[in-house]
């Protein structure tokens, strides 16, 4: 282990200073002699040892002695925190490649990922893990998701067609027009990102260019008490799926569709987002009155409001919502949200401008 933990550390002093690089040398020979199972050379690693220690005799003898006794252990947990090192940038890289995120157990812990709203978050860390006694649990999950992400590599080559995931129920945000191709959103109303890519969307006039749909996710969540990561997005989705059973003949953009533009851009009359309102201050009842307000403005009658109502929690819609969860989850397989298809492209992350114009 000495002779691999003095290559790398004198490999990477060789870049700032030439005289490292013939003991750098020296290390990889050694290295090699390792390898095919011959003895290094001791006067290697006794010059090495001068030339790493030598500083510390003369101004810290105590220090010096302690590494001399210890260095062999101390160069074998270099080694290995190195290769896993080495392991865990691979792994985060495979993974920013096929998820475009580094952690796909925690797709918004990555910085580098672009944005979205995480599918698969919470999942503990490797120091909560030994904090509770679950390390080999953590491992495990480790090596599963490596197997995940290679399986998934042939999905980022793959030409994505959306009408292979929608149905006749799905609405466009413009009337359809045969002469354009179809692009796919997944969304979940309560997903800040979402909100982000709509406004994309409208800034690009990308609806105009192409035949805009989506299918609803409320994200599940566990942890939280109604199953959901946030409080009012399954109502909310209820309500997309309900209003298209009650379609406006008078409108131009179908009922769902001006739900959604109210939940990513709208605002109340004291200018805040009614998405953070949903989010973080309505209750399920003034959520509620909130959607059944909209669908007035929007042109629904008070009879039509009260169908549509008893109509969110019907086994129609319910097994619509089911379907595109199948969808998501099985067939498309995205770890976080938004996630958009067109051209044969399929993006994870709250796509920019310079994408959407074409």
């Amino acid at each position: 282990m000495f002779c691999i933990a003095a290559f790398i550390i004198f490999a990477v002093l060789g870049i700032f200073s030439a005289s490292y690089r013939s003991l750098a040398k020296k290390a990889w020979k050694c290295v090699l002699r390792k390898m095919t199972f011959r003895p290094c050379d001791i006067n290697f690693q006794e010059e090495a040892k001068a030339k790493l220690l030598g500083k510390f005799i003369v101004t810290k003898p105590r220090l010096a002695r302690f590494l001399d006794r210890w260095i062999g252990v101390l160069a074998s947990v270099f080694v290995i925190l190195s290769v896993w090192s080495l392991l865990v940038v691979l792994n985060s890289g495979l993974n920013l490649f096929v998820y475009d995120t580094c952690n796909p157990n925690n797709p918004e812990s990555c910085s580098l990922g672009g944005g979205g709203c995480g599918i698969n978050s919470g999942k503990p860390g490797f120091w909560v893990s030994v904090k509770e006694g679950q390390v080999l649990m953590w491992a495990k999950d480790g090596v599963l998701t490596l197997g995940e992400t290679i399986t998934m590599i042939p999905n980022r080559f793959k030409e994505w067609n959306p009408n292979e995931f929608i149905s006749e129920s799905n609405t466009y945000f413009k009337p359809y027009d045969s002469s354009k191709s179809v692009a796919l959103e997944i969304i979940d109303p309560s997903c800040k990102f979402c909100a982000k890519l709509f406004g994309n969307i409208k800034e690009t006039s990308f609806a105009d260019r192409y035949n805009l749909t989506y299918l609803v996710y409320p994200i599940p969540d566990n942890k939280q008490s109604n199953g959901y990561r946030f409080p009012h997005s399954k109502m909310v989705a209820s309500y997309l799926e309900a209003v298209k059973r009650y379609p406006l003949p008078s409108s131009v953009t179908p009922a769902d569709w001006q739900i959604l533009e109210r939940m990513f851009s709208g605002k109340d009359i004291d200018n805040v987002d009614y998405q953070i309102k949903f989010n973080t201050i309505y209750t399920a009842k003034e959520a509620e009155d909130m959607i059944l307000l909209w669908l007035k403005d929007i042109g629904y009658s008070d009879e039509d409001r009260v169908k549509i109502r008893q109509t969110i929690n019907s086994d129609e819609v319910q097994t619509s919502l089911a379907s595109q969860k199948e969808i998501v989850e099985n067939r498309i397989k995205t770890i976080k949200i938004p996630t958009i298809m067109f051209d044969g492209r399929r993006y994870d992350r709250a796509v920019g401008p310079e994408k959407l114009i074409k």
